[in-house]
């Protein structure tokens, strides 16, 4: 007796179809791609080429290829990631696009959601923005809190040491982790606001942040 083949219709064709799909990863998978690339290059070492022969430079440009590869597999999968605003902070003091009131709007906004290390930092940058718009002190990209500090407490004498301390503090957050309390924010933002309206003295040479810049 034959027995009969068994035909699904086409509900049971369908859902064993979508099992059998369901089965395969089609994930692609970095570390297969990289262990197919070692294996090819292992190969690719271990060929008996004929010096004298035309194999030698065939040999030698697969070689370099394989050399471009590994560099451009090494910076896409292993080069650590960089946020935008992490480098765009770092890399200079302030942004000049952005006016001291933002600045400072901005400082609210992170001070009022408990984020007190941005707060501090945006705050601080009011202060920088405020003494470059009313034209205290020249602000470059290569302005530094700490020479920055050096001149704007030079023209507002009056607040030298809280510009100062300011000035250190905003080092120790960016560069060290460190995390403000509070208090140290409000007070940031305080003088921010002093700096926005306090009035310039002459600066005394002796103040003269240029003596302070080694040579």
């Amino acid at each position: 007796m034959t027995a009969t083949p068994w035909t699904p219709n086409d509900d049971e064709a369908r859902h064993l179809l979508d099992e059998r799909i369901e089965t395969y990863d089609l994930t692609p998978d970095p570390s297969g791609l990289w262990q197919a690339f070692i294996r090819w290059l292992n190969e690719l070492l271990s060929l008996d080429v004929d010096p004298s022969g035309p194999g030698t430079i065939v040999l030698q440009v697969l070689l370099i290829v394989a050399v471009g590869v590994l560099i451009f597999l090494f910076i896409k999968f292993f080069r650590p990631s960089v946020s935008p605003d992490a480098s765009t902070d770092e890399s200079q003091l302030i942004d000049p696009a952005i006016p001291a009131e933002q600045y400072f709007a901005n400082a609210e906004r992170y001070l009022a959601s408990g984020e007190l290390h941005q707060a501090f930092i945006h705050a601080y940058r009011a202060m920088v923005r405020h003494a470059q718009q009313r034209q205290l002190v020249e602000v470059t990209p290569s302005t530094t809190a700490t020479t920055f500090g050096w001149a704007l407490s030079a023209v507002l004498a009056s607040h030298r040491d809280a510009i100062n301390h300011a000035s250190s503090e905003f080092n120790r957050v960016i560069y060290g982790g460190t995390t403000p309390n509070r208090q140290d924010v409000e007070s940031m933002m305080q003088l921010a606001r002093s700096v926005q309206t306090a009035r310039p003295q002459a600066a005394h040479p002796h103040d003269d942040p240029a003596r302070l810049i080694p040579r």
